[in-house]
């Protein structure tokens, strides 16, 4: 696509459908997993907007990743405009609503909590090339390009990342997770 004659707009529109098609469940979890699912067709749909955009700078079998770079970059556009109105509405009430948990999905959250927690020790490199390996499926050259950085860089920061995320794990004992998950649980809102 990014290689195509310039006057053949059929071709380019073709091309990116066929695009679309391959790569926007790809993105949209991607996106899902990091802005939750009422805003991860929004982040989707902004980078394939984005791509359209640059489609002729597009290289060949690297779309994904390239993808996924700009589907990064909006997805911090939209975690930043939603700290920024988190604080205006604390702002304008002093006690928020709070929202309990059903209790059919509270095994499943003080399960995923210590990975989470986990994940949450790390830095935000670390955690972004942990979650392009482990939940995109992407492999280091393509994570790191992701996040801008060397394969070889990535591959240690990834290493150490690993060994990071194990320790974490392993120093969590099940009733401090529960209790994080508590204090946690009072500040959720919808």
């Amino acid at each position: 696509m990014g290689h195509s004659e310039v006057g053949a707009p059929r071709s380019d529109e073709r091309a990116f459908n066929a695009l679309f098609e391959r790569h926007y469940d790809a993105v949209y979890r991607y996106a899902r997993r990091r802005v939750g699912a009422d805003h991860a067709d929004d982040v989707a749909s902004e980078a394939f907007v984005v791509a359209w955009q640059k489609r002729r700078r597009l290289i060949p079998e690297q779309e994904l990743p390239w993808l996924y770079a700009c589907a990064r970059r909006i997805t911090l556009a939209h975690l930043r405009r939603n700290q920024r109105q988190d604080r205006i509405a604390e702002s304008l009430t002093r006690e928020p609503g709070r929202v309990g948990v059903h209790a059919d999905d509270a095994d499943r959250v003080i399960e995923r909590n210590g990975a989470l927690a986990a994940l949450a020790r790390l830095t935000e490199i670390e955690r972004e090339l942990v979650m392009l390996v482990t939940w995109e499926g992407l492999d280091s050259r393509e994570a790191a390009k992701v996040v801008g950085c060397t394969h070889v860089t990535a591959r240690g920061r990834l290493h150490r990342a690993r060994k990071r995320l194990t320790a974490h794990l392993a120093e969590t004992p099940e009733s401090e997770r529960e209790t994080a998950f508590k204090e946690k649980e009072t500040a959720w809102t919808t």
